[in-house]
């Protein structure tokens, strides 16, 4: 196969991070934390030639970047993931709204507001949200999401103040999202502040709505779907804009755990998630469709060679194995998806384990090509540290983050 050619564009560096998001109207009502940004989507967009008569997918939409941004653009879109969190989070975003109906029904759900009700949820929770929202807090989100139910008149204005709540949850909450990992503070967080805090976030909200310029018609949707089993036709999309799971063991259940079991699962459906989700922590264990035609790459066969021996950890091997398997099954249904001509931005970041570097750009590059797709370029675009023990250990070797760039070759 042939070896696609990487240039390096340092100065996109800053696109491919989140920290720009918490200013980004719209986008800052919810945002993860690894999350590229609005300025390379709508790069993506003007460069491509992009319009109404077009479709983008992302089947790993997140907080919805490429929705958005595609949506102010005028561009239809569709996101997807597995997360019902995210699904909600996009499709929220995305809305037609009725800003005075939004003020009338927040004045209403203040004076409901009292705290009496604020002394024990009514529901058995899981540990995690008892830990996290101890006392009386867990209560108060809980009374607050029901007075959200009762008062909404339809779905969107209850999808609205749902969100907002699930914003101003990380205010209080003790399980702090640190990297890809749960970290458990103390934090002195006043129950009565609740409202008053909420009280911003939609005021903030609301004043997004009031500067916005969004098409009103177009279609523009979120759905709950695996990116390995895509429901749609071939030959939809004209271009797909996404970013996977990078292989570096983060657990988005965990990390996103409080707001899951809060809004959206129990413990058991949490699990099921977990193992189902992209192989990119060693938890996953998915059932998957046949890979039919994959080849492990040669490079991947010799760094997993050396990991194997190295690794403290045996899941390692195993998460590294099925994760380009799922990039694979991935790659295989964007080709199917993806009309003739179509372009295709990943955004990937290589990953360093005992040692010996994983270059998951490269990698991604060759599946492409597998499956049929012509890889175009390998942008190189950012360089992260290593972690401090791989450091220790093995010396500084920073991972490379980059945006690989494919096309659907015409039939």
């Amino acid at each position: 196969m042939t070896c696609p050619r990487t240039k390096s564009r340092l100065d996109w560096g800053r696109w491919v991070t989140s920290h720009s998001l918490s200013e980004e109207p719209i986008h800052r009502w919810y945002y993860f934390p690894h999350s590229f940004t609005p300025a390379l989507v709508s790069s993506l967009i003007h460069e491509w030639r992009l319009g109404a008569p077009d479709s983008i997918l992302d089947p790993f939409c997140g907080a919805g970047t490429t929705i958005v941004t595609a949506r102010a653009e005028g561009v239809p879109a569709v996101g997807r993931d597995l997360s019902p969190l995210a699904a909600f989070v996009t499709r929220t975003k995305i809305r037609d709204y009725l800003p005075e109906v939004l003020r009338d029904t927040w004045r209403i759900l203040k004076a409901r507001m009292s705290g009496e009700e604020w002394q024990s949820p009514r529901k058995s929770y899981p540990s995690l949200l008892r830990q996290a929202l101890p006392g009386r807090l867990l209560a108060a989100f809980e009374a607050i999401g029901r007075d959200i139910d009762e008062t909404a008149r339809s779905d969107e204005v209850r999808d609205f103040f749902r969100l907002a709540l699930l914003a101003v949850l990380p205010r209080y909450s003790r399980a702090v999202r640190s990297g890809g990992w749960l970290r458990w503070i103390k934090k002195r967080a006043n129950v009565c502040s609740v409202v008053s805090v909420l009280d911003q976030q939609i005021g903030l909200m609301l004043r997004d709505l009031d500067s916005a310029a969004c098409p009103k018609s177009g279609d523009w949707r979120a759905e709950i779907g695996d990116a390995r089993r895509l429901p749609d036709a071939a030959d939809t999309y004209s271009a797909i804009i996404t970013s996977p799971p990078y292989p570096n063991r983060h657990d988005y259940t965990r990390v996103f755990g409080v707001e899951l079991m809060l809004a959206f699962v129990d413990c058991e459906a949490a699990k099921r998630l977990r193992y189902q989700s992209f192989h990119s922590h060693p938890e996953a264990r998915p059932t998957r469709p046949e890979a039919s035609g994959y080849q492990q790459p040669p490079s991947l066969k010799r760094a997993l060679a050396v990991i194997k021996r190295e690794a403290t950890d045996t899941r390692i091997p195993a998460m590294l194995d099925g994760y380009f398997l799922d990039m694979f099954l991935c790659l295989a249904e964007l080709k199917r998806v993806a009309k003739a001509g179509a372009k295709l931005a990943l955004v990937v970041g290589n990953a360093r384990y005992c040692g010996q570097t994983v270059l998951v750009d490269r990698l991604t590059a060759e599946l492409g090509q597998q499956v049929g797709l012509r890889c175009n370029e390998i942008i190189a675009v950012r360089f992260r540290g290593n972690s401090a023990q791989q450091m220790g250990k093995y010396g500084r070797s920073p991972s490379r983050e980059s945006i690989v760039v494919f096309e659907k070759p015409a039939a």
